[in-house]
């Protein structure tokens, strides 16, 4: 009886070595896959890009400034001549009740920066977003949870600059469980994307993403009944204005994968026109340079981002979720074709791990632009994204100029 109880020790525990092995074998399978996207360099042609350069932790930021292990999700304004950066820092890229937000303040181009603000409130912050309007600089973000393995969103919060160069407490704005992903103002009035975050993950829920206007930056309302989107999973609506007050857009579509082109004319911005794409664009940050819509945002090595089509819908995202978080990724600048509601990738900026939420300002008026992205260390591993979203994070800033497209 002994005998037999070890070799049935003996069996099992061999099963579970070769089960364990299997398991990192198909997990280092999944790190390393790479599937081939093509890259458009062709309508890149008149872009460039300087090297990069450490932003925080960095030699331009203020004497004993030490961030967090996680530094992430960054926002740039230029105001007259000061340029303004937010960003988040963190133990890791999780919520934390750690976490906080920096602004900084920059007179020279980004060169060196004094910090002004600095937001805490005992739970995670993140998504900052700048918004100058009214001849005001409001600082919009939105409140997280404390537990790291839930997506708990609270409320939009808002807190601006004051003359004295002062910023006031946070403020919750509009409904809880939402997120802000942009603000940009046209004309007399504020405009803002949002996306219903509270249950996105929900068997069965529905995405909601839509468009927020407000004439104080304050008191803001949805621009119409229905969100703009409805897909499963939408979220992180980011847009831009043409040049008839019309609308081109990306939408992430977080559970199943993949993204949304969107486009919609001045006279109905409630109405959105959509093209499906396979490939997720993450966190995204889109400019127009003469003419030409550029987005900003996080590329999959592994390509595709919505698989096993076939599958059952519950599994297939289930799939797709868990595939996407142990595969490799880069920062990529890709252009929309606003007629066609075609996404073009054009070219990878220097990225690996955990990676892209890029801020950018106007350095002058002919196309040249400060961009600050994270990453994790470029002179470390090229961790899969998980990898990277638990062992830290930097912000890194290049000069991108679009002047001789």
């Amino acid at each position: 009886m002994k005998t037999k109880c070890l070799h049935v020790l003996k069996y099992a525990l061999i099963s579970s070595c070769l089960l364990a092995g299997m398991i990192v074998l198909l997990l280092l399978a999944a790190a390393l896959y790479e599937e081939p996207m093509t890259m458009h360099f062709e309508r890149a042609l008149g872009v460039t890009v300087s090297n990069v350069r450490p932003v925080v932790p960095g030699p331009g930021m203020p004497e004993g400034f030490t961030p967090l292990r996680s530094t992430n999700n960054v926002d740039l304004i230029r105001v007259d001549d000061l340029f303004f950066m937010a960003f988040r820092t963190a133990p890791s890229h999780f919520a934390s009740p750690n976490a906080r937000l920096h602004v900084m303040r920059s007179d020279d181009l980004g060169e060196t920066w004094h910090e002004e603000y600095v937001v805490r409130l005992e739970r995670d912050v993140r998504e900052p977003r700048f918004l100058y309007f009214n001849n005001k600089l409001f600082l919009y973000f939105y409140t997280g949870g404390v537990d790291p393995l839930r997506f708990e969103p609270g409320h939009i919060h808002v807190c601006w600059r004051q003359p004295s160069g002062t910023w006031t407490r946070p403020e919750p704005i509009y409904k809880p469980g939402y997120v802000v992903w942009r603000a940009r103002a046209r004309n007399d009035v504020a405009w803002m994307s949002v996306y219903y975050g509270a249950d996105i993950y929900g068997k069965g829920s529905r995405g909601e993403a839509r468009l927020l206007c407000s004439r104080d930056g304050l008191q803001w309302e949805p621009i119409s009944e229905k969100p703009q989107v409805d897909w499963v999973g939408a979220e992180e609506a980011e847009f831009v204005f043409d040049e008839h007050g019309g609308i081109v857009a990306l939408v992430r579509l977080e559970v199943g994968g993949g993204a949304l082109v969107c486009r919609a004319p001045a006279d109905r911005l409630d109405q959105w026109e959509t093209r499906f794409t396979p490939y997720k664009v993450d966190s995204s940050l889109m400019f127009t340079c003469k003419g030409r819509y550029f987005v900003v945002g996080r590329r999959n090595v592994a390509g595709r981002s919505a698989r096993a089509l076939d599958w059952p819908e519950s599994i297939r995202n289930a799939w797709s979720m868990a595939f996407y978080s142990i595969t490799r990724k880069r920062t990529c600048v890709y252009e929309i074709d606003p007629e066609t509601l075609e996404l073009f990738p054009l070219f990878d900026l220097p990225s690996r791990g955990d990676t892209a939420f890029a801020g950018m300002a106007p350095l002058d008026d002919e196309g040249r632009y400060l961009l600050v992205n994270y990453s994790s260390p470029l002179d470390g591993p090229d961790w899969p994204w998980i990898g990277g979203q638990l062992f830290g994070s930097v912000l890194y800033g290049c000069e991108l100029d679009c002047s001789r497209l």
